[in-house]
């Protein structure tokens, strides 16, 4: 059997598998995200949700290693909490746009106050999503930040 291998947040190498690889090749799974938040239940639940779709993530819980990771791999796109031991994730927020421009931010903290969304979409975060969110609320951040080419995907039997 054929396979890719691609590195996920664990640590450990993992297959794609058949029909997985044509979709890897169209470019569908090439997506990397990085997680950084200070719960690892946190971590560990939306990795297991980006897991299911084939995207590779990688998961830190401070600023600094945020910080690290951004300047040593391009990331598509960052879930990044407010509140971290080391930091905080609005003028992390910043930063992490200083160095790479087009990597998209998703704020992902319990702080919902207007005054953090108002900031966070300011200083240019795709969205703010307040915890406990919905696997669904996630699914949606992908499609919005990037869209699926039809031409990639089979048509509706529907019509």
């Amino acid at each position: 059997m054929f396979g890719v291998r691609i590195y996920g947040s664990t640590g450990k190498y993992g297959d794609i598998r058949c029909g997985t690889l044509i979709a890897y090749h169209a470019g569908m799974t090439s997506l990397k995200v990085l997680i950084v938040d200070d719960n690892e239940l946190v971590c560990l639940g939306l990795g297991r949700t980006l897991s299911r779709r084939n995207i590779v993530h990688h998961y830190v819980e401070d600023g600094k290693n945020a910080l690290s990771e951004v300047r040593g791999t391009f990331y598509d796109l960052v879930f990044l909490d407010i509140h971290l031991p080391d930091a905080n994730g609005l003028d992390l927020l910043r930063e992490i746009r200083r160095i790479s421009p087009v990597t998209k931010i998703v704020i992902l903290s319990s702080d919902g106050s207007e005054d953090n969304v108002r900031r966070a979409l300011a200083a240019g975060a795709l969205k703010f999503m307040e915890k406990p969110y919905d696997n669904s609320e996630v699914m949606e951040v992908l499609e919005a930040a990037f869209p699926r080419n039809p031409a990639l995907h089979p048509p509706n039997e529907q019509g």
